[in-house]
């Protein structure tokens, strides 16, 4: 496996869950573990060097929360990429996803659309358009377009990277657990509540098998079903949910173990 690879395993560990609705309590944890990922990869090319101690600044800003510092260093390893490494890099395009996600958690969706559709072109172009990487770019696109309230448009995109990852992965996989939430969480959006229900009903069945019992992942997916069954008129079963979903949330706040 490349360099490259490795840390574009890196950065999708980090983005996969900085989704629509996977965002809230899992952000830092998983930055946290792109940036150990990314700063094990050891440089050796030309320019490489310099781009990587870029990417990593913006990591150890966005650690921290200082998003302001986080898009400029991102600015600047995208800058060396293209100049030292070329557009067509694995670099150029990781540098292009870490600025498009930064702009659109600072509420600048307009600006990230661009660089962000710039990166999928890219990944498409790298990997080949049925590559998991390039999946993981597209959600990227897509999460900007619901930004930007193209619920329609972020819907087929999420559904299309869900075709990638099941015939890469298949059904019993975090990825595609995810696409399938954020498949629901678009129905949601439009209200196509009963379809929604289906996929994160999906989503939550997978999720519970592969990952730990009080994930917090299994947590959003909850809320997300709850408010689901709301709007479909069933209130004492999304409060269930609810429930459910709190308590796993109090048990992280207290650092048990699972959670």
């Amino acid at each position: 496996m490349s360099r490259y690879s490795i840390l574009f395993r890196a950065f999708a560990n980090g983005q996969r869950l900085f989704s629509i609705s996977e965002s809230r309590l899992t952000n830092h944890a998983l930055a946290v573990a792109a940036f150990v990922l990314a700063t094990a990869v050891s440089p050796s090319m030309a320019g490489e060097t310099e781009w990587k101690a870029y990417y990593d600044q913006s990591n150890a800003h966005f650690q921290r929360g200082n998003l302001e510092q986080a898009e400029a260093f991102a600015r600047e390893s995208l800058r060396e990429a293209e100049r030292s490494l070329g557009e067509s890099s694995p670099a150029t395009e990781l540098s292009l996803l870490r600025v498009a996600h930064i702009l659109r958690l600072r509420g600048k969706a307009e600006e990230a659309q661009p660089l962000s559709e710039r990166a999928m072109t890219l990944g498409a172009k790298v990997y080949g358009a049925g590559d998991p990487r390039t999946a993981m770019a597209i959600q990227n696109y897509a999460e900007i377009q619901f930004a930007l309230k193209h619920y329609a448009e972020s819907e087929a995109l999420h559904r299309k990277s869900l075709a990638i990852f099941m015939k890469a992965y298949g059904e019993q996989n975090f990825n595609t657990a995810v696409s399938l939430h954020n498949i629901g969480a678009m129905l949601y959006a439009q209200d196509k509540n009963q379809e929604a229900e289906k996929f994160l009903r999906r989503a939550l069945g997978i999720k519970e098998k592969v990952l730990k019992r009080d994930s917090l992942s299994i947590a959003h997916t909850l809320d997300q079903l709850a408010a689901v069954l709301d709007s479909l008129g069933r209130q004492i079963e999304a409060e269930r949910y609810r429930k459910r979903s709190a308590g796993i949330k109090q048990r992280a706040q207290a650092g048990k173990p699972g959670a």
